[in-house]
């Protein structure tokens, strides 16, 4: 049992050094790029009005049903377990989104079982799981998440003066995640895996 999770722990710990080395360091700087715009916007009179929770919250699903929709295509129409992971995380996102009662709690539960099976399975995860443009992209996305939930717990309430709030940048930063994982659906479309390269030979 003991050398099992060892083991466990080993190929985890190198899924995870094998990530971080792909993923860039200005990834760290994509929510802090999407914040300075979204203040500079909440200044100008002509973009504030869009930038309320009610019209993030309109055109948030709208953004990411584009990435659903694309993520479930390429599910059906290609071989690769890739991309059957892709789509459930795009109907996690989803749901969540929805504000399903426990969809909050279910998407955590259920993003933890999608990186643990990505990790498990990463070699058939093959070649986008070494590609870094994808990784680049999901790696933005889940940090772009993250620092949209810092604003969710109120960690920094004492900086919101004036006009701005924490659902400012919380559902905004939620969109800019949004668009991010749109891009990762597209740019996963033109990465050929090995099942589809054998199925164009024949």
């Amino acid at each position: 049992m003991r050398d099992a999770l060892s083991a466990a722990l080993s190929w985890h710990t190198t899924t995870a050094a094998i990530i971080l080395r792909l993923t860039p360091y200005w990834v760290l700087l994509v929510p802090a790029l999407g914040i300075v715009i979204i203040y500079f916007l909440n200044t100008m009179p002509g973009a504030s009005p869009y930038l309320t929770k009610d019209s993030a919250e309109f055109l948030s699903p709208i953004v990411l049903a584009v990435g659903v929709a694309i993520a479930a295509w390429l599910a059906v129409t290609r071989p690769e377990i890739y991309y059957k992971w892709l789509a459930v995380f795009a109907v996690c996102l989803l749901l969540r989104e929805l504000h399903f009662r426990g969809t909050n709690t279910g998407f955590y539960i259920a993003f933890v079982l999608l990186i643990g099976w990505a990790s498990y399975a990463r070699d058939r995860f093959e070649p986008f799981i070494s590609n870094r443009t994808i990784v680049t992209l999901l790696m933005s996305l889940i940090w772009t998440y993250l620092v949209s939930k810092s604003f969710d717990q109120h960690f920094w309430d004492a900086h919101m003066t004036g006009s701005l709030s924490r659902d400012l940048f919380e559902e905004n930063l939620e969109i800019l995640g949004h668009v991010l994982f749109v891009a990762l659906v597209v740019v996963s479309a033109f990465v050929e895996g090995p099942a589809a390269a054998l199925q164009r030979e024949r």
